[in-house]
């Protein structure tokens, strides 16, 4: 591990340039007035793009698991399947939940998820 007394000039540099950036993007946001509105379309625009790259992600991974996830059995691959599309849809709703009960409820459901992948995995390793 590197520590900061073992960086070159040039690593502390670019370091002084990287957060010199920062500082500036953050300037221009706060001073131009419709900087707040290209900051939205520029975080959806990523927020799209990461959606875009985790889809994918999970294409190839089961792409790659195919035969595993086959050979788990009906019951196990249900289980598989519903747990995934529980967490997608706690998650997509999370904003819904806003009470404490609400935020109770979003962790149970969590956690039933949870619960659900584990047995999942259980059953895998058991093979």
């Amino acid at each position: 591990m590197r520590s900061w007394r073992h960086c070159s000039r040039f690593c502390l540099v670019r370091h002084v340039r990287n957060f010199g950036i920062i500082v500036v993007i953050a300037l221009v946001i706060a001073a131009v007035p419709t900087a707040g509105q290209i900051a939205g379309v520029i975080q959806a625009l990523l927020s799209i793009a990461l959606a875009a790259l985790i889809a994918y992600f999970v294409a190839r991974l089961y792409r790659d698991r195919r035969i595993d996830i086959y050979g788990l059995g009906e019951l196990d691959r249900g289980i598989l399947y519903a747990s995934l599309a529980g967490i997608v849809v706690v998650l997509a709703a999370a904003q819904s939940f806003g009470t404490t009960a609400g935020t109770l409820i979003l962790v149970a459901l969590l956690a039933a998820c949870g619960a659900g992948l584990v047995r999942v995995y259980q059953a895998w390793r058991s093979y």
